[in-house]
């Protein structure tokens, strides 16, 4: 029988029962939907994340104060300096505060740090306008988008030379004998919009020069150091020299780790929700199954004339399962289209996740920057970045969406088939 008579047939067949056929490509649409939606915004999600931790620099390894009492000083830095594969040793000073931002007082981070360093820690980070404050310049600061424009009711944006000021909960290196104060920075320059970074968030953030922290806080003893490994290829190595420098003393943690680490759980939660889109293709395969039985039983009859016409065993075998290929084809099709928008939803779900998380790592843990302690001060502010996540929607994982239902409806219906073509044409005529 040839391919037109074939198509034909099936679509002939397909038309007269509306309602079934329409059924039955609802339930196979549902198994390619989920696995194009699923697999296309897990690899969108991972790219975006990838992508955002990358502009922290993938060579930056931060070394933070692991328990109290434990310091890191400019020593520290000449020693990370000294080591191979290490082409800088940047100390900052990290302190948690609020700004009024309209009727509402607003979580921030002042990070103090040497500016011409700041490229080497955060390369995708870049000025919107004004310039770098000088060393010399201890209250001058570069703001953060965020802070720079609130996005609230009631809060107006700031401009350069405009003054910022930061209440603080706890403190004690500014000379007051209080448990809060307020200090107040001049805007020198604003950053443009960079989301979250590790341990870091620029667009929530007020950067003052590294001297003018030191006279916030009074004190020698860092928040922590970020080292910068010459490559990437190198970042392992310099983490061992650091591990067997200090020991259990301080935190290491490189972007490559952080990572890595994210690609690995991702890589099986995207084999968790492939298994689950299996699940529902099976369940198609039995829908299939299911109906082309019964469309055996209905069309008996059919089948005896169509014998008692010439039509041989493979013709009839062929027509059904032209039939059952073709419903999983179109099931395949529309999942695929449907999956491709919904993959959009979920990107947003996996977006919204990530902001609600406040996307950086920090390491908390009671209030040291202001008491000349180390890493502390309660942790970074939640992020109020977005990460953008653009689902990876390839026309390999198309394709794949659809053969995976044709081949299900293939062979969903082989076996009714193949029991539609063993009937003679006197049985088939005589069934009621």
């Amino acid at each position: 029988m040839r391919l037109g008579d074939l198509l034909r047939f099936s679509l002939k067949a397909m038309t007269d029962r509306k309602l079934r056929t329409a059924l039955t490509i609802t339930g196979i649409v549902i198994g390619p939907a989920a696995i194009v939606a699923l697999l296309a915004s897990t690899q969108g999600f991972s790219n975006a994340v990838s992508e955002q931790f990358a502009k922290t620099g993938t060579t930056s390894i931060f070394v933070l104060p692991s328990e109290r009492g434990v310091s890191l000083t400019s020593t520290d830095v000449a020693i990370m300096e000294k080591m191979s594969n290490v082409t800088a040793a940047v100390p900052f000073w990290l302190l948690t505060g609020t700004i009024a931002q309209g009727t509402q007082a607003t979580a921030v981070q002042v990070m103090a740090g040497d500016f011409t360093k700041l490229t080497y820690v955060m390369p995708g980070l870049s000025l919107q306008a004004g310039s770098y404050p000088s060393s010399y310049d201890l209250g001058g600061s570069v703001i953060g988008y965020s802070v720079a424009y609130p996005n609230l009711a009631g809060a107006p944006n700031v401009s350069l030379n405009q003054i910022v000021t930061v209440s603080f909960s706890s403190f004690g290196g500014f000379g007051a004998t209080g448990s809060s104060g307020e200090k107040s920075f001049i805007v020198r320059g604003i950053f443009n919009q960079f989301g979250q970074g590790f341990l870091i968030d620029p667009d929530v953030g007020i950067f003052v020069p590294l001297e003018g922290g030191q006279s916030i806080l009074h004190t020698n003893k860092y928040s922590g150091i970020v080292v910068v490994a010459s490559d990437v290829n190198t970042v392992n190595q310099v983490v061992g020299e650091l591990t067997n420098e200090y020991g259990t003393k301080v935190r290491i943690t490189a972007i490559t780790s952080i990572l890595s680490s994210i690609q690995s759980v991702l890589g099986g939660f995207s084999t968790i929700l492939a298994a689950i889109g299996g699940i529902s293709v099976i369940v198609a395969f039995v829908g299939i199954m299911t109906t082309m039985f019964t469309t055996v039983i209905e069309r008996t009859k059919e089948i005896g004339i169509l014998k008692a016409l010439g039509y041989g065993s493979r013709d009839i075998m062929s027509i059904f399962l032209a039939e059952s290929l073709t419903t999983g084809f179109i099931g395949g099709v529309i999942g695929a289209a449907v999956g491709s928008g919904l993959s959009y939803v979920v990107g947003l779900l996996f977006a919204f996740a990530f902001r609600g998380t406040g996307g950086g790592a920090g390491n908390g843990g009671g209030s040291g920057f202001g008491r000349g302690e180390g890493a502390g001060g309660g942790g970074p502010p939640p992020s109020s970045a977005f990460l953008n996540v653009t689902p990876v929607i390839s026309p390999e994982l198309l394709l794949l969406a659809i053969a995976l239902a044709t081949v299900v409806g293939a062979l969903a219906g082989l076996l009714p088939a193949w029991r539609a073509s063993r009937l003679t044409p006197v049985q088939a005529l005589r069934t009621e």
